[in-house]
């Protein structure tokens, strides 16, 4: 099954705050920091919705399955970076 590959890059002077839908993963990016999101891709329709909150939120909500998505900062696994949050 053919795989999505999304990078989130922040170029911000401050920390980003960025939620993986709906189970939620969140992350919190430093300056210069990168997260990979590699999942396998929908059938059909888009890979991904992408909401913006403010300037430094942004709320992910990927397509396709995702029960095996993978999280990478910086090349390196993510999930211990990830707390649970759930934007309303």
């Amino acid at each position: 099954m053919p795989k999505v590959q999304q990078i989130f890059s922040n170029e911000k002077d401050g920390p980003i705050y960025i939620s993986v839908e709906p189970w939620p993963e969140c992350f919190e990016l430093e300056p210069g920091e990168k997260l990979t999101l590699v999942w396998d891709a929908p059938e059909s329709g888009d890979a991904a919705q992408i909401d913006f909150i403010g300037e430094r939120e942004l709320v992910i909500w990927p397509n396709g399955e995702t029960h095996e998505i993978k999280y990478l900062i910086n090349g390196e696994e993510a999930e211990a970076r990830s707390w649970t949050f759930k934007h309303r």
